[in-house]
């Protein structure tokens, strides 16, 4: 079995303690098959000179702007270029690359980024720092909404400068702003660390809408989770172009997709997507699914535009949460 590389985007906002918990986790872990790319914004890239003071590790830095909106970023080439050169190297593969973002980063727009590499094979996982003793200004809602929701695993950091009860209400917060988010609260900065980077991924199950661990309910009133369900098999072209529509449509509103689609022709796809970026359809077939089930997580949306952006797709069963209300369900009448 060939072993797979992870790619790790590192998120969060400016001084939230992204450099911090990555010297923490190259210093305490063993990094001889680990590779780190530094994104700062400015000529003079200061995360990856504080990096730079780990030994041995292979590390390149980004400092022509924001990997996420850059035209001309180099981000795929040197990714390929860091595993082309361990390849000639004669050295064994990179097990993981982590890339810290810089603070004004959208993960979605660095996963489009990566689309070009998708024959590397690499497994992507966000994990998004989110500081206790800081407040965001409404302004930056925005990113910091698509940051966290985003995000595989939410790594509270700062702890130490807040109260516990303030612990409790941010890590509240940082579920409702990502849902779907693993939530890492450890004071210990070497076991936080490894909490961050080491979780494994967790399976995928037959039910995404049900199943425990799949329970997305935000509690806030700008976030809303839209659990969608289709008791009929569905035709693949009907599937794509909705998923293009909400990409188009909401824009930087979606946050977060993913799910199980069972097909007129019998496959069990598995949905994934990070903003505007879909990854790859991966087949499940293994999977005893009956019907097919999405949640979709979106900023400033409404069940309505949901179900009018798929009048091709039939039997669409949407449940829909936001904080202070209860379930909201609508059926969406089939076709003959």
């Amino acid at each position: 079995m060939i072993e797979q590389c992870e790619f790790t985007v590192l998120s969060g906002f400016l001084g939230s303690g992204k450099t911090t918990l990555l010297s923490t986790y190259l210093a305490c872990s063993d990094v001889s098959r680990v590779a780190v790319i530094v994104n700062d914004v400015g000529e003079v890239n200061i995360d990856g000179a504080v990096l730079a003071l780990q030994d041995g590790i292979p590390m390149a830095t980004l400092s022509n702007g924001c990997v996420c909106c850059s035209l001309t970023n180099d981000l795929p080439y040197t990714i390929d270029a860091l595993v082309r050169e361990r390849r000639l190297s004669g050295l064994p593969p990179y097990t993981r690359i982590i890339l810290e973002c810089s603070g004004l980063s959208d993960p979605g727009g660095v996963m489009r980024s990566l689309s070009a590499l998708a024959s590397l094979g690499m497994r992507v996982r966000v994990v998004t720092i989110y500081a206790c003793d800081r407040h965001v200004a409404p302004e930056d809602f925005s990113l910091l909404a698509q940051q966290v929701s985003a995000a595989h695993t939410i790594v509270l950091t700062r702890t130490d400068l807040v109260s516990t009860q303030q612990i409790v209400d941010v890590a509240t917060e940082a579920k409702s702003l990502g849902p779907m988010g693993r939530i890492v609260v450890e004071t210990a900065p070497e076991v936080r660390a490894r909490a961050a980077f080491d979780a494994p991924a967790a399976p995928p199950t037959s039910d995404p809408g049900h199943a425990p661990g799949w329970q997305y309910e935000s509690r806030h009133p700008r976030i809303n989770v839209f659990s969608l369900q289709w008791d009929c098999d569905l035709p693949w072209d009907h599937v794509a172009a909705w998923l293009e529509n909400l990409a188009f449509y909401f824009d930087s509103r979606l946050l977060r997709t993913k799910g199980l689609v069972r097909l007129d022709s019998g496959d069990v796809l598995l949905i994934q997507g990070v903003g505007q970026h879909f990854d790859t359809p991966r087949k499940l077939n293994q999977l005893a699914v009956e019907g097919s089930s999405l949640v979709v997580i979106c900023r400033d949306a409404s069940v309505s535009e949901i179900v009018e952006l798929a009048p091709q797709i039939p039997g669409m069963t949407v449940s829909a949460r936001t904080a202070g209300s209860k379930a909201i369900r609508l059926a969406r009448p089939g076709y003959d």
